[in-house]
């Protein structure tokens, strides 16, 4: 009797252990299937989003979080019909955004394609950017991502940027003020838009060269420019090779420049100005060294706009010279500012933007091209070359125009002034005046005989000047 009952417990033992091995390899099976639907669905998607607080800063009772966004193609394949939604803080407000639409609804972010960047190129990306507004120090609190109405939930993590932990230190914008209004400026199609993605008109005014009319780089004459002559943009011209003056103590009347315009509410251009040395190769080194220290000085700001090389000339092509000079100076920029917008030069003193149209950087957000007129020389043959860039769809900035002819010194033409800014205002396009100077010839917006610095009269403008007054008022 006892050896039965041993033997049907035995049996009983071996049952239970089989059953239970059993069990474990289903329930092992299991997890293994759940460990891997995340990583099959993400390698399916072949999509990653990378994100990170590139700065914040005090903005009233909010931190105002500057954050950059990586959508990451590494298929094989286009990818298009992109959503990202995000979720954050319910305290979460949205300031501005850039290359996305962007829709909060109570703890969800959603960001959806432009009509420029619904596709995502294989072995590419789309970056994005935008400012939220939250009590807390970070708002973001992971993602989904859809692709063509795929699913995949991001980590629920943040990479910050170790540098910028520190509040960004940036003035102060005041109310009414054409940054206040229109904050950060971008490139949509062949136009500037701003952070609500309306095209933006640059009306601006250049300084001459830095190093001989120093005294215009002045608060109060900034200040007049904007309210009477209903200027946004600060040009700031520092010519490129010595043989003009450049020095490295030009960089302090830079630095001075940006900060009186930042806190007038203006948008200024930061203009390595190139000229006399032809190819802007020459001061290449120069140009890298001076864009470092800009950029890591104003990383920060939402209203600079860099122009890497002012007019281009002599025997320079733009494959064999420009091309591969702005490829590499954009790659120095973009290491340490990832948005703010560049200028680039064109072959022929900035007036070939049709050749330039035809072989454009490529992979290059955020970037313009240089298209320079003076209205008693170029007139309708340089504004059929314009017409052909922009059918082939190349964003134009004229970053500098005068109304006499090219000399900058010779006869005044405004008839022609009138038809070159209807037509850059028909098509959306800025445009800045050469030059704010007392020089003695007729492309200066002062006389000679003017010696003050602002709250200029009638009698003290030059003929450009009373032109550009009234010309920049009608708008």
């Amino acid at each position: 009797m006892k050896k039965k009952i041993i033997i049907v417990l035995s049996i009983l033992i071996i049952i239970s252990i089989i059953i239970g091995i059993i069990i474990f390899a289903i329930n092992k099976k299991d997890v293994k299937t759940v460990d891997n639907s995340e990583e099959i669905a993400e390698e399916k998607l072949g999509v990653r989003v990378d994100y990170t607080i590139d700065q914040t800063w005090q903005d009233g009772e909010n931190n105002a979080l500057k954050y950059s966004v990586k959508l990451i193609n590494e298929s094989e394949e286009n990818k298009e019909n992109w959503k990202i939604v995000f979720n954050v803080n319910k305290t979460t407000q949205i300031s501005q955004g850039w290359n996305g639409k962007l829709e909060l609804n109570e703890s969800k972010l959603e960001i959806t394609p432009e009509s420029y960047n619904n596709i995502i190129p294989k072995d590419g990306q789309i970056d994005i950017g935008f400012i939220l507004l939250d009590k807390e120090i970070e708002s973001i609190k992971g993602y989904i991502l859809y692709i063509d109405g795929k699913e995949y939930k991001g980590e629920e993590k943040i990479k910050e940027v170790e540098e910028n932990k520190e509040i960004a230190n940036v003035p102060q914008i005041s109310e009414g003020t054409p940054v206040s209004i229109h904050g950060n400026l971008s490139v949509k199609g062949t136009n500037i838009v701003d952070k609500d993605g309306n095209t933006f008109i640059i009306q601006g005014v250049s300084t001459h060269g830095i190093a001989w009319f120093p005294q215009y780089v002045n608060e109060d004459t900034f200040k007049t420019l904007r309210d009477n002559f209903n200027v946004n943009t600060i040009r700031l011209a520092m010519y490129s090779d010595s043989s003009a003056g450049y020095n490295k103590d030009l960089h302090e009347i830079v630095s001075k420049g940006v900060e009186y315009a930042s806190n007038l509410g203006m948008y200024v251009i930061i203009d390595w100005h190139v000229l006399p040395e032809g190819n802007p190769n020459k001061n290449k080194q120069n140009a890298i060294e001076f864009f470092e220290e800009m950029t890591n000085k104003y990383k920060d700001y939402n209203n600079i706009i860099y122009e890497i090389c002012n007019e281009p000339n002599g025997n320079v092509t733009w494959e064999k010279d420009i091309k591969p000079y702005a490829k590499e100076l954009i790659s120095t920029i973009r290491n340490i500012d990832k948005d703010s917008i560049i200028i680039v030069g064109t072959p022929t003193w900035s007036q070939d933007v049709d050749i330039v149209s035809k072989s454009p950087i490529e992979d290059a957000n955020n970037i313009v091209y240089a298209l320079h007129y003076y209205a008693a020389t170029h007139k309708q043959d340089l504004r059929n070359k314009l017409k052909t860039a922009l059918n082939n769809n190349l964003p134009i900035l004229v970053s500098e125009f005068g109304i006499t002819d090219a000399s900058g010194n010779g006869t005044v033409d405004k008839n022609e002034a009138d038809i070159w800014i209807q037509t850059l205002r028909e098509n959306g396009i800025g445009y800045v005046c050469w030059n704010l100077s007392n020089k003695n010839e007729t492309s200066s917006l002062l006389k000679s005989t003017t010696t003050k610095l602002s709250d200029w009269t009638e009698d003290e403008l030059s003929e450009e000047g009373k032109w550009l007054k009234e010309t920049y008022n009608k708008n």
